[in-house]
């Protein structure tokens, strides 16, 4: 019995020790938070790549400057989502630089009072890329968001960043002609029925 309970202890022991080490491992591999999105700062390079930091290569980049912008699960460049929809980031890196390093900071709610890392330090290439699907914050779903995207070329140490806003509102579930048909049909049934009543208590 002791013995049973020894190795139970020490199995429980290394979970939780490798667990430990998950955590710190995780925490220490993001950037610091960043500052107010309009507050000059950029993103070290340092430390691994994290997040979600899936992407796909959509076309090529026609400009200058990097451009950003968040579109539905179509490619349709939208602004406003509702909470069951997936937003997808949308990227043009500039013209000549080939490699390159990107970091995105989701700044939640008008107070910007939270936030978190999307994604850091991922390396891409030139061209358009498509980042996501990025889903709402679980706690704080409906909302005003902000996304603040770094682009880095290492070779020359210049940094570009976008700031670009969105918003999760929530759905509105709409009935068909049958559903509103059906409702209207059961609320004139149960006038008739309550004025019936009210006619028997009266008389």
């Amino acid at each position: 019995m002791n013995s049973l309970r020894s190795k139970y202890l020490g199995s429980l022991f290394f979970v939780n020790l490798i667990l430990m080490i998950l955590f710190i491992s995780t925490t220490y591999a993001q950037p610091s938070t960043p500052p107010l999105p309009d507050e000059e700062w950029n993103p070290p390079l340092e430390g691994l790549t994290g997040g979600q930091s899936h992407y796909e290569m959509a076309g090529w980049s026609t400009v200058h400057e990097l451009t950003v912008w968040t579109a539905d699960v179509n490619g349709n460049p939208k602004n406003q989502f509702n909470l069951d929809e997936k937003v997808y980031l949308y990227v043009d890196t500039p013209i000549g630089w080939i490699d390159n390093f990107m970091w995105m900071y989701e700044y939640h709610q008008t107070n910007m009072s939270s936030g978190s890392w999307r994604f850091w330090k991922v390396e891409i290439g030139f061209g358009r890329f498509m980042f996501g699907p990025f889903s709402p914050n679980e706690y704080q779903p409906s909302g005003n968001y902000t996304w603040k995207v770094w682009i880095l070329e290492p070779e020359s140490g210049e940094y570009q960043t976008e700031v670009i806003n969105f918003y999760y509102t929530t759905v509105i579930p709409e009935f068909s002609n049958y559903s509103i048909g059906i409702i209207l049909f059961l609320l004139s049934s149960l006038i008739i029925i309550m004025k019936k009543i009210r006619k028997e208590i009266l008389y």
